[in-house]
């Protein structure tokens, strides 16, 4: 059974959609790839973290630069291998302080991992902003002091530099479900986990929105939902609520789950019990562990299954769709999401992207590449060459 720490300190927790759109090709993330599904659609969320007592503030990930042809060399040329479309229109900073917050007023910067589509572009906070990074981070070849100083380095130098680099303690002793805990603020109300597998580094956060009930914020430790969904404890309801679906993947009634268990790709016996997915492990996957990374995954299904958490996977689209925004609503927060629903449902919209009947789930989030604020005709071009 999960248990957590005890403590009546809490965090406010924003949403922050960083309007990044995005294709990617699916055997990077997931297995096995089926017939139309070879695409998946990508969102990317990030997270403002406020201690309610303190007031301290914290950006957990900062979602993909806007100016993405200006990343480090070694992710340009690989982006038009895996990435069919992309689009960012705001760097997290715009948002911000588009919605009354100051830059200044973010204490730290916190990396999940250091992925291009999760560390922005930390050069733009002021030098009082601290970079968080997770364990072994520091001292793993090839990532200090950054490109253009390591030519084939996937974070920039200038992230680094006059800022205070940090790197929390995780061998206290403190666990969370299986997962290495660092007590952030030391109050109790926001915890780093250590969860390996996907990178050097990988951390989720996990916030405290009430005494009882929590947030994890996931990071990358999977990237679709139905890595997690459905399982054993959370099997598919009969039937999806209408309201479920896409408009044009709607049917006359509560859609039949056989639908989609019909196309199931595991061979297993239960599987409106077992996730659709697990983590890639093919020769292109984004996973530099993919058996840590499944073993990691094997662990979260204990937060999924409670009903005091909610997982929130930075690249789940559905989250967008239904969560309210800094962008749009900066004074609204998730911490009320049990009281609200919100975990039932979001649960089972993944099914929009499945394929069912020989034709594909949902149509692609977005085509092309874009650059200010249209596509980018010239872009493999320009990014090979700048």
């Amino acid at each position: 059974m999960l248990e957590f720490p005890k403590s009546d300190r809490t965090v406010r927790v924003r949403m922050v959609d960083t309007t990044t759109l995005m294709t990617i090709k699916s055997q990077v993330l997931i297995q096995p790839v089926q017939p139309g599904h070879e695409i998946l659609n990508l969102t990317d969320v990030a997270f403002l973290v406020e201690d309610e007592v303190s007031g301290e503030k914290v950006m957990f990930d900062l979602g993909t630069r806007k100016d993405y042809w200006n990343l480090p060399a070694v992710i340009r040329q690989h982006l038009d291998e895996l990435i069919p479309s992309l689009r960012i229109d705001k760097d997290v900073t715009e948002i911000l302080s588009e919605s009354g917050v100051p830059l200044s007023d973010i204490g730290s910067v916190v990396w999940s991992h250091y992925h291009w589509d999760h560390i922005g572009n930390v050069a733009l906070f002021p030098s009082s902003t601290s970079l968080v990074v997770g364990p072994g981070f520091k001292s793993h070849p090839g990532l200090l002091p950054g490109f253009p100083d390591i030519a084939d380095s996937p974070v920039p130098t200038d992230a680094f530099s006059r800022r205070e680099v940090v790197e929390p303690d995780f061998a206290t002793g403190l666990t969370i479900g299986g997962f290495r805990a660092h007590d952030f603020f030391g109050n109790g109300s926001f915890y780093l986990l250590d969860t390996p597998g996907h990178c050097v580094g990988h951390m989720c956060g996990l916030a405290r929105t009430t005494a009882e009930t929590f947030l994890l914020l996931g990071g990358d430790i999977c990237h679709f939902s139905g890595v997690i969904r459905p399982n054993a404890d959370l099997p598919f309801p009969a039937e999806i609520p209408t309201e479920v679906l896409d408009k044009e993947l709607r049917f006359p009634s509560p859609c039949p789950c056989s639908i989609f268990t019909a196309c199931h790709p595991s061979a297993k016996v239960d599987q409106d019990k077992t996730p659709f997915y697990e983590v890639s492990g093919y020769k292109e996957s984004a996973f530099t562990d993919p058996e840590l990374s499944q073993q990691s995954v094997n662990k979260l299904l204990e937060f999924e299954n409670s009903p005091d958490v909610l997982i929130c996977i930075a690249h789940d689209s559905d989250l967008p769709r239904y969560l309210p925004t800094l962008n749009e609503f900066p004074s609204s927060d998730l911490n009320a999401w049990k009281e609200k629903g919100w975990k039932a449902k979001l649960r089972w919209g993944w099914v929009n992207e499945l394929p069912r009947g020989g034709q594909p789930g949902r149509k692609p989030l977005v085509d092309g590449y874009w650059r200010d604020g249209k596509v980018w005709d010239e872009v493999v071009a320009t990014m090979h060459r700048e």
